[in-house]
């Protein structure tokens, strides 16, 4: 465990304690370490003893590695003034006394996230049914079977919300468990991914039983023993979702913290309004970082494809302009001097589906690149 906080720091002595949080829980995970590798972990990155309580067994380790005995009064809960942070059918905690330190609830929350991924691999625990059912590598039969342990009906259509895994269960205001409003049962788990730790949640048909809040991406409808597919189709619709970045307008989800963090948004994207464009990006994101439109939107600031957007949504010029606060002759030029350096205009019938298509692939481009 030292050796490793050593390594981390060697790669990179300039980056933050918490990117060396994050990175030091991604190692771990990523080795299929156990609970008790986990607990020393934290215990070892706060100074003090962690704990957890999973399926109403106490487990602890002080951050000499030493597992520590659960409380001789058999107590399964955290001292109320600890850091502490519920997990799927328990909880984990530091036993920081006195101040807190910086880091102690980022600690907490990334080993919450470690506990729940890593018992999502034993497929007795409804995280690890779960985890089957969103495994497209499995075969149908073991998908049905994990379905039958969830109580879910194969044949039965449900779609997949895909949130930042920082989110928790309990990261929607109003939310139950499963960090869905009204939807308190909904199973859960967290999922790693190329782009990062990803909570999935199941939801029913139309997606009007359980209101997600964002930053979320919604999977398209699929039968109960076909629910790989929503989840892929979720997993893209939360990188494809709308940005309000300030600093970089359109930018795509990654960053040197991955999904793990949920940043400022709270769009909700829904795979199945991009119809037959979901086919089509799908398609062409192996390839959308050659593509030249992708390029050419690439090259541009993050004001200009602002421009460009209000350009191809409006029902005019003079609209965008009104929109952006421009003189419309001003935007006019603009328009002009886009079109050429494009090679299209994003106000014709074909610009406009070439631009939106490139669009969306460029926020799959600057996600992957950053992640």
């Amino acid at each position: 465990m030292q050796e490793l906080v050593g390594r981390l720091t060697a790669l990179d002595p300039e980056a933050s304690e918490t990117l060396k949080v994050v990175a030091y829980f991604d190692v771990l995970v990523g080795g299929g370490v156990g609970l008790q590798a986990l607990l020393r972990g934290a215990a070892l990155l706060s100074g003090t003893v962690a704990g957890a309580v999973v399926a109403g067994r106490t487990h602890r380790a002080g951050p000499d590695g030493a597992r520590r005995e659960a409380p001789a009064d058999g107590g399964a809960d955290p001292h109320e003034g600890w850091p502490s942070r519920p997990v799927d059918g328990g909880r984990v905690w530091i036993e920081r006394e006195g101040r807190p330190h910086a880091n102690d609830d980022m600690v907490v929350e990334r080993l919450a996230l470690a506990v729940d991924l890593v018992r999502a691999r034993h497929d007795g625990e409804p995280a690890g049914s779960l985890g089957v059912v969103l495994d497209a590598t499995r075969e149908v039969a073991e998908r049905r079977t994990a379905l039958a342990r969830l109580r879910l009906d194969p044949a039965r259509e449900y779609r997949v919300a895909a949130l930042p895994a920082s989110r928790g269960e309990a990261g929607a205001r109003s939310a139950g468990r499963s960090g869905v409003a009204g939807a308190p049962g909904a199973p859960s788990t967290v999922v790693a991914t190329p782009y990062g730790l990803v909570r999935a949640v199941v939801l029913g048909r139309a997606g009007s039983e359980a209101e997600v809040f964002g930053p979320a991406g919604i999977g398209v409808a699929r039968p109960g023993d076909q629910l790989p597919e929503s989840f892929r189709t979720a997993l893209l619709a939360l990188r494809l979702r709308p940005r309000r970045d300030s600093g970089r307008g359109d930018q795509g989800l990654g960053n040197n913290t991955g999904l793990g963090n949920a940043g400022h948004d709270d769009a909700v994207f829904d795979a199945a309004d991009l119809g037959v464009t979901l086919a089509a990006v799908s398609a062409l994101e192996p390839v959308a970082a050659q593509q030249p439109d992708v390029v050419a939107l690439a090259r541009l600031d993050a004001r200009t494809r602002a421009v460009l957007d209000e350009l191809a949504a409006a029902e005019s010029v003079r609209a965008a302009a009104t929109v952006l606060g421009m003189h419309h002759s001003t935007l006019q030029v603009r328009h002009d001097h886009l079109t050429t350096e494009l090679g299209y205009d994003p106000r014709s019938l074909p610009g406009r589906a070439r631009f939106l298509l490139a669009r969306l692939l460029l926020r799959l481009v600057e996600d992957g690149s950053a992640g």
